[in-house]
């Protein structure tokens, strides 16, 4: 019996210290970060991990060093559309494929799915003519419209998934009782697909607030810059501001680990398995 016990727990020993491996792997960077906002300039090459002396007030010039708060309306400016487009465009085009039967269909499909492999590199030079040659360099456009055409192959490729394993006789059904093919996507279809949706929300959310080489490409002017790329003006000539840099780092952390942790549980049921296929 204590031999059965042994190889039972085994695995799940073994499990468990995998799982704290890589939570100290993820979390100890982390940390570096926040003990490192607290410290003096000076301390912050020494070999101790923790500040001898917390200098809170370092969040409060981080703030006052740059335009923050300009930086951040900058990015809420951007983020709020290209939400809304990404989420709309991409359960456009996934009701579509899910719900459609035309030719080509798989073809095109695939075609869509191959462009997840294409490297962004690939479209960059040719996006950024296009983009100057109708005068949308340094503005917001190029970071905002392109989130209405598809809202991107991953959101689809999610969203049709989860869409396929909603019975289709509710479709019939709403038929039945005289609903046309748009009210069956927004009054049934959507309603029941708020897991893949708040998922494909977090990953732009996550995607647009961390994004720094959209906006280093297209921004040229200071007043118009993001978040992500407002880190660069604590870098100097010769020096880093490195206790200041932390600090930004982690105000600008910190919206989106509370989004995550409100929103996880929807999160994780969007991108599993079991729920793209329930039903």
């Amino acid at each position: 019996m204590n031999q059965s016990a042994k190889r039972i727990s085994l695995p799940h020993i073994l499990s468990m210290l995998a799982l704290i491996t890589g939570a100290l792997i993820v979390i100890v960077p982390l940390l570096w970060t926040f003990f490192t906002s607290l410290k003096s300039p000076a301390e912050v090459f020494k070999d101790n991990f923790f500040p001898t002396v917390w200098h809170w007030t370092n969040y409060r010039d981080a703030v006052q060093a740059v335009p923050f708060f300009k930086f951040l309306g900058n990015t809420v400016m951007i983020l709020i559309p290209v939400l809304i487009g990404t989420v709309l465009s991409s359960a456009i085009c996934a009701y579509g494929f899910a719900r459609f039967n035309f030719k080509g269909k798989r073809t095109l499909f695939l075609v869509l799915l191959a462009t997840m492999m294409l490297p962004s590199q690939v479209t960059m030079i040719p996006m950024f003519i296009m983009f100057k040659e109708i005068g949308w360099v340094d503005t917001f456009l190029p970071l905002i419209i392109p989130a209405f055409f598809g809202g991107g192959a991953f959101n689809i490729f999610l969203i049709r998934q989860f869409m396929r394993g909603i019975p289709r006789d509710l479709d019939e059904s709403a038929f039945v009782d005289g609903a046309n093919r748009f009210q069956i996507f927004t009054r049934i279809v959507l309603p029941l697909s708020v897991a893949p949706l708040i998922a494909v929300s977090i990953f732009t959310f996550m995607g647009v607030w961390n994004d720094f080489q959209g906006p280093l490409i297209y921004l040229n002017s200071s007043d118009k810059y993001t978040l992500a790329l407002g880190l660069s003006m604590f870098k100097g000539l010769y020096n880093v501001e490195w206790n200041m840099l932390m600090a930004a780092t982690i105000l600008i952390m910190l919206p989106a680990l509370i989004v995550f942790f409100l929103a996880q549980k929807y999160f994780i049921e969007g991108i599993s398995i079991s729920s793209a296929i329930k039903g």
